[in-house]
C-alpha cells in the first residue's frame, strides 16, 4: 500500500478484527480514522451483487466531482475492470480477506489519475460482507481533480490483503459469520491478480 489513506484504514481494520474473519459494522470508530475520514466510505451489498455507496468521504466525492452517496461503486468500471472486482471480491469474502486495487481513471475531459482503492469486509447483521469498509485516494491529485467528473476506471493491478493473524486454525475457532454469497459467491481457489488478469 502505498498511500497513507490505504494503511491507515487495513491498520484500524486489522486491529478491530482481534483474530475474527472481519469487524462488526459497529465497531468502526470514525474518531479513530480521522485523518483519512474523507477518503474513507462504506459500500453496502444487494442479493443482485451491486455494490452501492451508503456514505463517502468528502475527498472521496472530491475525486469523483460528485456525490456518492446512493451511487453504484462500479458504475465508472470499464466491463473487464468489474469483473476484476467482482472476482477478487469474491476471494476476498472467501479468505477472509481485504483487496486493494492500482487504478487509473480517465475524466470526461480525457485526462488521468493515478488511484489507489481498498476495500474490506465487514459484518453486519451477522453477515460477512454485507458493509465494506474502503478508501480511496491519489497520491498526486492534479489540479483538475474535483472538477472533471471521472467517467472511466480500469484496473492496473489487484491484490489480496492478508490481515496479521497466526493461522488457519485461530480464524475457525473464531465466532462462525455468514459470508454474503448470495452477492458474491464465493470459491476455493485464491487468486493474486496483476494487471487486470485473472490467473
Amino acid at each position: 500500500m502505498n498511500n497513507a489513506a490505504s494503511s491507515t484504514l487495513f491498520a484500524h481494520w486489522d486491529q478491530l478484527r482481534a483474530g475474527r474473519p472481519a469487524p462488526d459494522r459497529t465497531e468502526i470508530d470514525p474518531r479513530a480514522i480521522a485523518p483519512i475520514l474523507g477518503d474513507t466510505f462504506i459500500l453496502e451489498t444487494d442479493h443482485s451483487g451491486s455494490l452501492v455507496y451508503r456514505l463517502a468521504g468528502s475527498r472521496a466525492c472530491t475525486l469523483f466531482a460528485r456525490e456518492l452517496k446512493g451511487a453504484g461503486f462500479l458504475d465508472a468500471f470499464t466491463t473487464e475492470a468489474r469483473k476484476t472486482v467482482i472476482r477478487t471480491l469474491g476471494d476476498a469474502l472467501a479468505a477472509p480477506s481485504g483487496m486493494m486495487m492500482s487504478l487509473t481513471a480517465t475524466s470526461t475531459a480525457g485526462r488521468s489519475v493515478v488511484l489507489e482503492a481498498v476495500l474490506l469486509p465487514l459484518v453486519h447483521r451477522g453477515r460477512l460482507g454485507a458493509r465494506l469498509i474502503g478508501a480511496v485516494s491519489a497520491a498526486d491529485a492534479p489540479y483538475w481533480v474535483g472538477r472533471d467528473d471521472l467517467a472511466r476506471i480500469e484496473v492496473v493491478s489487484v491484490r489480496l490483503l492478508w490481515p496479521a493473524w497466526q493461522g488457519p486454525a485461530e480464524i475457525a475457532a473464531a465466532a462462525p459469520v455468514q459470508p454474503n454469497t448470495a452477492a458474491f459467491p464465493t470459491r476455493p481457489v485464491l487468486r493474486i491478480i496483476q494487471g487486470g488478469n485473472v490467473a
